[in-house]
């Protein structure tokens, strides 16, 4: 198993490391890790990028994208507010953009010799994440998902894995074997799997309120996947407790958004709901060896959310030192 990173080439993270790729070689073997998983900007020059460490490639997502894939415009326009809004969301106005955007994507990750990609299978709208209401079912999302992979990536003998990310709205969510049996066999793209993260999977369960809790849960929940286990290729650690959180009600919140009158103050406002659902803390806990021991991935992936590269060791370090592989440092 390569115990990966996250890392993204948005300009805040990069300057962690003064846009220097040495630096992140360095800070690679300082911490006891192997490589990274590349949240690709699509304008980073690949030229800087050192492939030797670039193990996957984590495609961009669109949390809200199937009205704007069934060409249902003037929804979009109301959702979003102006037609303006909707081409910097989309990078167009039909869905094509979405599938060229997928398509560089695709053509990026190759070019990185990138092992494998990262692709959300989810959909959902703003107001629904907070009422846990939603406008589409898990079948609709992976109906959606599969017409979207098959017109963006062809089938390629020489292309990356294409594994499929699990959120805890509509879509993937591990919870129905059969959804994920149909997404196999109707992605045409021949090299595809499955990638679990752990938090996204224990929010699917708002009872956890413990560590304990969730390893029995994720055991619970993988032990129904039968022969579809073996499909799971990877891991995103990382851990939320989200009992104290998601059982409130959020009708408050949700008003707070609606009547905000300036767009800074509502992604605020949605970005303190959704970073409180889900964190992305280190998983500081044995729970996380379970975790690793019971699905046997071929790659893990630190993705936490530091605010600075000395946070980001700090929280390798945890994770390392949970997984067995550091030890504990008095």
């Amino acid at each position: 198993m390569k115990r990966l990173f996250h890392l993204s080439t948005i300009p805040r993270q990069l300057q962690w490391f003064n846009d220097d790729w040495d630096e992140v070689i360095e800070f690679i073997k300082k911490n006891n890790i192997e490589g990274v998983e590349l949240g690709l900007t699509a304008d980073y020059p690949l030229h800087k990028i050192p492939k030797e460490i670039v193990e996957g490639v984590h495609l961009s997502f669109y949390p809200m994208w199937i009205d704007f894939w069934n060409n249902d415009l003037d929804k979009v326009i109301k959702l979003l507010g102006s037609r303006e809004a909707v081409h910097d969301y989309y990078g167009g106005f039909d869905k094509q953009a979405i599938i060229e955007s997928y398509k560089l994507q695709y053509q990026r990750a190759k070019e990185l010799g990138a092992k494998y990609m990262v692709f959300h299978i989810s959909h959902v709208l703003i107001e629904d994440s907070f009422t846990f209401s939603y406008a589409y079912s898990d079948e609709e999302v992976i109906k959606a998902s599969i017409e979207l992979i098959n017109a963006s990536f062809e089938p390629d003998e020489d292309g990356p894995m294409l594994l499929f990310e699990n959120l805890w709205w509509p879509g993937l969510t591990y919870l129905r074997p059969d959804l994920m049996e149909e997404l196999i066999a109707k992605v045409k793209y021949p090299h595809k799997g499955y990638l679990v993260d752990i938090s996204h999977l224990i929010l699917t369960n708002p009872n956890i309120a413990t560590e304990d809790q969730a390893f029995r849960y994720i055991q619970k929940v993988i032990g129904q996947l039968g022969d579809l286990k073996n499909s799971i290729r990877g891991i995103h650690l990382n851990k939320t407790l989200p009992k104290h959180y998601m059982q409130r009600d959020h009708s408050y919140t949700l008003k707070k958004y609606q009547e905000a009158s300036q767009k800074h103050l509502k992604n605020k406002i949605l970005k303190s709901h959704i970073q409180q659902m889900d964190p992305h803390q280190p998983f500081d806990h044995d729970a996380a060896k379970k975790i690793i021991e019971l699905i046997k991935p071929e790659f893990c992936v630190y993705e936490t959310s530091p605010s600075t590269r000395y946070e980001l060791a700090y929280f390798i370090k945890k994770q390392n030192i949970a997984l067995g592989v550091q030890q504990k440092t008095i």
